[in-house]
């Protein structure tokens, strides 16, 4: 095979595992994007990563939704009531430029506070 041909292989299979990511997101019915979208925008995507830009003005509940496992970079200071299924809620205080961890999970959030929630998620596909 080619140079030419490798390449032309390869560029052929992101694209492939981009669309079929995509697919995914799209179908799945407790998708952020899907269910909460003026609050949920997409920054940036390929076959690997999701970046989700998140503005939850206070006083704002966000239907259901499910998040992969990933980051979440906090650019606002704020507090969020989050409940995740089969938990009782929890308030959380969020400061500006903190980084958090977090499993894949199926939760609601509320902006308890004063001051708009702006985050920054990034969900991993793998």
């Amino acid at each position: 095979m080619t140079r030419k041909s490798l390449l032309a292989a390869a560029a052929l299979i992101a694209v492939a595992a981009t669309a079929v990511a995509r697919t995914q997101s799209a179908d799945d019915a407790l998708d952020p994007v899907r269910v909460a979208p003026d609050t949920h925008k997409i920054a940036f995507e390929n076959a690997f990563v999701r970046v989700l830009e998140v503005h939850i003005p206070p006083g704002k509940t966000e239907p259901r939704h499910r998040h992969p496992h990933g980051l979440s970079v906090y650019l606002t200071d704020w507090e969020a009531r989050v409940t995740v299924d089969g938990r009782a809620p929890q308030v959380n205080q969020r400061k500006t430029g903190t980084v958090a961890w977090s499993d894949a999970t199926i939760h609601t959030v509320e902006n308890v506070g004063k001051t708009e929630g702006r985050v920054m998620r990034i969900e991993l596909k793998h």
